[in-house]
């Protein structure tokens, strides 16, 4: 199910010299159809096997108040089938540590900014961080997973509400927005490779954005609903979730080739 190209140059070997996010080639690999009424719980963390041919996930389950209760462990093989664990992989936490620190690794200049207000949202944004990974898809109300009839949309869309908003930034783009919940480091974006001074994240349109330390970008235009961008540790290979329906998610991978 999931095809791995071989590439000739990888991110990591360019370590030392800045990486044009405008210029890299992605180019589609491969997909697979998660069930979440299996996985249970809240998608939280994707990593990559050291060897890229394996993913970690860590979907979560909160108490009433928030805050983690229980957390479920499982390990995707490259042919989009699951199996549970008894806890987090080693080398998912190290993993983890440096795609969702707060600065690129080894560039600690390029660093994400954390800003608390307190707006009026109204009923039917498109959802991001907590909410999409609890079930909320693109152009549906907040959380819901599901969209809505024509009169309740009208109705959503007439009621607003304060609400604490977290946000975050990185040269003016907003790589991600957490209302009335604590930010996710990680959830939203991941760094590419020590060094690559690279991020993929999810946009407020829910597409996954790649940029570098100089703001140059580019988007991939087939994402939506999108969350959890993963760097293999090459930087071959970018992989992240999308929210398809309320019990259906589907992990994609592109592959990622560096201007020559």
């Amino acid at each position: 199910m999931w095809i791995v190209l071989a590439l000739t140059l990888s991110l990591a070997a360019q370590a030392a010299s800045p990486v044009d996010a405008s210029k890299l080639t992605i180019s589609a690999a491969a997909f697979a159809e998660l069930d979440v009424r299996k996985l249970k719980g809240e998608l939280f963390r994707l990593a990559w096997s050291p060897d890229a041919r394996q993913l970690y996930l860590r979907t979560i389950e909160r108490d009433k108040t928030g805050n983690v209760k229980t957390s479920h462990h499982y390990l995707l093989t490259l042919d989009g089938t699951s199996t549970g664990l008894e806890a987090e992989p080693a080398w998912a936490a190290a993993y983890w540590a440096w795609k969702s620190t707060q600065a690129a690794p080894g560039r600690p200049a390029f660093k994400i900014d954390v800003e608390q207000q307190r707006r009026r949202i109204n009923s039917t944004s498109v959802p991001m961080g907590g909410d999409l990974a609890k079930g909320g898809t693109e152009g549906g109300a907040t959380g819901s997973g599901v969209g809505l009839g024509a009169g309740d949309a009208m109705a959503a869309a007439l009621q607003s509400q304060m609400a604490n908003v977290y946000t975050l930034k990185l040269k003016g783009e907003i790589v991600g927005e957490f209302v009335n919940a604590a930010a996710v480091p990680g959830l939203t974006f991941g760094w590419g490779p020590v060094g690559t001074g690279v991020i993929a994240f999810a946009n407020p349109e829910g597409h996954i954005v790649l940029m570098d330390e100089q703001g140059h970008k580019q988007e991939i235009a087939s994402s939506k609903s999108a969350l959890l961008p993963a760097w293999s540790d090459d930087g071959r290979q970018l992989a992240y979730l999308e929210r398809s329906g309320k019990n259906k998610v589907t992990l994609r991978s592109v592959n990622v080739t560096p201007a020559q």
